[in-house]
């Protein structure tokens, strides 16, 4: 079905519909964020944020987007009916709203609203941002004619499950900007005010406390690295409460922490909004993980010449030069983990370098003009759709 033409009369600006299906913000969220940022000059943005989703509301307020508090519908052979009312009340809200495109921030997203979508005659694009190899016929379902896929990675693209041909499928990859870190000063403020002890190294990982995210790789990590350097510290800033999921895992890693001997030795912050202060306050940015399409937490610490430390996974390696512009290691290889953490601990002028060498790719691959004209193109092309 068409959605009400792009060009709107008077010239006003499309609408785009960000529909968001978690409470807390990560990084799907903080994406979905830039790139209302990026664009909110050429497009009017309407954020589909939960109802219990009060920090992810201010934090859209605040890029830009109108909020509407909602429930993703739940998708259901056995009540269907229910499944029709729920969606019918995003479509109404979506006519009213004026919408032009919706846009699923992730699939989880794509699976709930796309007969809402449907019911408002409103085309949908949806936001492939992880691995997605396999997948049930219901849920399958739930992208019957979904107009466009928006993968954040070569790897993601080549690794997902649904067969999408060209003419739907688009490959955009983040941006950064480019800024100084803070100065000495600050950062020593902050690391004092987050309770990390006066000359040691700072290993940090911005990330949900999620099964998603390899933790016991980290702690086991940790482990062999503190044994032979006990000047280092591990920060850990994530949801780790608000998602009930992020909670029960929370309790499981720090059970394995306990055990290790080391949960002394870790700092848990919960979520936060000033991440960019926290990753310069850092002297090693590490993402260990069990699956990624291409985080944008790695562009952010890359951006500010932070040696990076990641899992070999999906779409990592299209960023990181293993060696050149960070350090790779194997998926749960948790020796080869320590020794990159070690390395860097240990030659601090080698990890400079290579923490300015990614800064510099950033700078000239990854830059946010081109970002915000790659995504107003590609809701132009759906928007015709």
């Amino acid at each position: 079905m068409r959605s009400k033409d792009s060009e709107v009369v008077g010239g006003a600006k499309p609408t785009i519909a960000h529909l968001l299906p978690w409470p807390s913000i990560g990084g799907v969220e903080v994406a979905t964020l830039r790139i209302i940022e990026a664009t909110r000059e050429q497009f009017r943005h309407v954020a589909f944020c939960m109802t219990n989703a009060v920090e992810l509301k201010k934090a859209c307020e605040k890029a830009g987007a109108e909020v509407v508090s909602y429930d993703p519908p739940e998708p259901s052979l056995r009540h269907g009916l229910r499944y029709f009312r729920q969606s019918q009340a995003v479509a109404r809200e979506m006519r009213r709203l004026g919408v032009n495109l919706a846009h699923c921030s992730e699939t989880k997203a794509t699976y709930h609203n796309r007969l809402a979508a449907l019911l408002a005659g409103v085309p949908m694009i949806t936001h492939v941002r992880s691995r997605y190899s396999e997948m049930s016929m219901r849920d399958r379902l739930g992208f019957l004619g979904v107009s466009g896929y928006i993968f954040v990675s070569q790897d993601s693209r080549r690794q997902f499950v649904l067969k999408v041909p060209d003419s739907k499928a688009r490959v955009l990859y983040d941006a950064v900007d480019v800024t100084e870190p803070r100065d000495d000063a600050a950062n020593k403020l902050l690391r004092e005010q987050l309770g990390v002890p006066a000359g040691v190294t700072l290993v940090g990982m911005i990330a949900r406390v999620n099964p998603q995210k390899d933790y016991p790789t980290l702690a086991s990590a940790a482990a062999q690295a503190l044994a032979k350097r006990a000047d280092v510290r591990f920060l850990v800033v994530g949801d780790n409460s608000i998602v009930e999921m992020n909670r029960v895992h929370y309790e499981g890693v720090n059970r394995r922490l306990v055990e290790l001997g080391i949960a002394d030795r870790f700092i848990f912050t919960g979520f936060r909004s000033d991440v960019a202060a926290i990753v310069s306050a850092l002297d090693i940015f590490v993402l260990c993980t069990h699956r990624e399409g291409l985080p944008l937490s790695i562009l952010e610490a890359m951006a500010l010449g932070k040696p990076v430390i990641a899992t070999s996974v999906d779409g990592i390696p299209e960023v990181i030069t293993n060696g050149v512009t960070g350090f790779l290691h194997a998926h749960q290889n948790s020796k080869e983990l320590a020794e990159a953490i070690l390395t860097c601990v240990e030659h601090p002028e080698m990890a400079k370098r290579v923490g300015e060498a990614a800064r510099e790719q950033c700078r000239t691959s990854y830059n946010s003009q081109v970002f915000t004209a790659n995504v107003a193109k590609i809701y132009h092309e759906f928007l015709r759709s």
